[in-house]
């Protein structure tokens, strides 16, 4: 796997230096460069395009966030925020930040957000990709529309798009999540939004497709990042972005309950 290339951002040049010793011990992990500046890191952003940036939060003259706006979302990295203040967790998962680090870091904390940056990008598949056998996999029109090729177990099976929970975007492939397990699809989500019924399904994230029927629950965690629990007992994240479209769907869920209660009190 190639190493994931980090750029990093504080005013604080003993954060840098504390954030930088403690990737080092992170496998995979290519600092590129770090800048006590803001400004200088949207510059930097542009001329490295790094594939992560671990930002802080409160810097002079131009903030995290701030530094956010101004980038092109085709070029947007995946993003840490790592920041003494606790404040500011809902809006960064409202920006779509890929994880929250409150300081001083524990190195268990940053392997898992560096995980998460991974998933995030699409990478933590990629030598799963990269063998042989995953680009035999048949491609996405030829299993037909009722149902998807999936790698599992060493093996290619047909899933039918009714047993589908949900859509997990990883890279150039999905993953396909089933009430009884699933597997890798060789698929763009973009791909497969176009393919399924959107009556049955909705997109919920940048990385998510689910089945409509298959939410039981959608919660806003303490960190402030938006879930949606499934009937698997998967959580799915709830981006931003598609919000809308989920509270109409809930809101016409609730409309409907509340019609079928009245029909049953005047029958």
């Amino acid at each position: 796997m190639r190493a994931l290339r980090t750029l990093i951002v504080d005013d604080e040049p003993l954060a840098l230096r504390r954030l930088a010793t403690s990737l080092r011990g992170i496998e995979d992990i290519q600092v590129i460069g770090s800048t006590t500046s803001a400004r200088r890191a949207l510059a930097l952003i542009g001329e490295l395009k790094p594939d992560l940036v671990l930002l802080d939060v409160t810097m002079p003259g131009l903030d995290g966030f701030n530094l956010l706006e101004q980038l092109p979302d085709a070029d947007r990295p995946a993003i840490v925020f790592v920041t003494a203040h606790a404040g500011y967790a809902a809006k960064a998962f409202e920006v779509e930040a890929v994880d929250y680090l409150l300081k001083p870091v524990s190195h268990d904390r940053l392997r898992g957000a560096i995980r998460r940056a991974l998933y995030w990008l699409g990478r933590e598949e990629e030598s799963f990709a990269r063998r042989s056998d995953m680009q035999a996999m048949p491609a996405l029109d030829a299993a037909g529309e009722d149902s998807l090729w999936v790698h599992r177990h060493q093996a290619f099976d047909r899933v039918a798009i009714d047993d589908i929970v949900w859509i997990e975007a990883q890279g150039d492939y999905v993953r396909i999540h089933t009430r009884n397990g699933g597997g890798m699809a060789r698929a763009t989500l973009y791909e497969l939004e176009g393919l399924l019924n959107s009556q049955h399904f909705i997109r919920i994230h940048r990385s998510a497709i689910c089945r409509r029927s298959a939410i039981v629950r959608v919660q806003r965690k303490a960190t402030g990042a938006v879930t949606a629990t499934l009937v698997n007992g998967d959580e799915a994240p709830v981006g931003r972005t598609y919000s809308g479209g989920l509270r109409t769907f809930l809101d016409r869920i609730r409309t409907d309950e509340k019609d079928r209660s009245r029909r049953s009190r005047s029958d």
